[in-house]
Formats: structure tokens, sequence, C-alpha cells
């Protein structure tokens, strides 16, 4: 997945394949979920996200290690990788 945030529209998009949008659905005030031809999930987009408080309540969880792509710390997006560590 891949989180992009547009400043300059407050707009906020969250990516889950590379595949083409064929249809979506609105959702709301400009909020979008975007799908592939087969109906499956291709991104939301969410308008004023950093007015509705959707954009500084995001994180991001990931069990079981693997990679997490962003999360934003200090007012910045960053890459890091969670790894699960038995004990």
């Amino acid at each position: 997945m891949k989180a992009t945030y547009f400043a300059d529209t407050d707009t906020l998009v969250l990516q889950f394949t590379q595949k083409l949008v064929e249809d979506y659905v609105d959702v709301g005030v400009g909020d979008l979920i975007e799908l592939d031809a087969n109906g499956e999930l291709v991104k939301i987009t969410i308008e004023h996200a950093e007015g509705r408080n959707i954009l500084p309540g995001i994180e991001f969880e990931k069990l079981r290690g693997g990679t997490v792509e962003l999360e934003q710390i200090d007012g910045r997006w960053v890459e890091y990788e969670l790894v699960k560590v038995d004990t």
C-alpha cells in the first residue's frame, strides 16, 4: 500500500494496487473508492483529510513482520520496516 498526501488540495490517496481504475463509487463529499475492471479495490481518495482530522490519526500496524511502507512521524512521512521478534 502507498499513501500519498497532496497538501495543496488536502487530499489523501491510499493506493493498494497498480491496476487501472475503471470505475468508482462516490462515498461522501469528494471521497472515492476506485475499482479495477473486475470490481476489485485499487485505491481510496479522501478529500479534506487534514481538515476532517483523518490525516493526523493515521497509524500503520502490521503483525507477523514484513515491511510497512509509510508512517507519519513529527509531521513527515517516513518508511520503515517492522519485524516480529519472538522472545
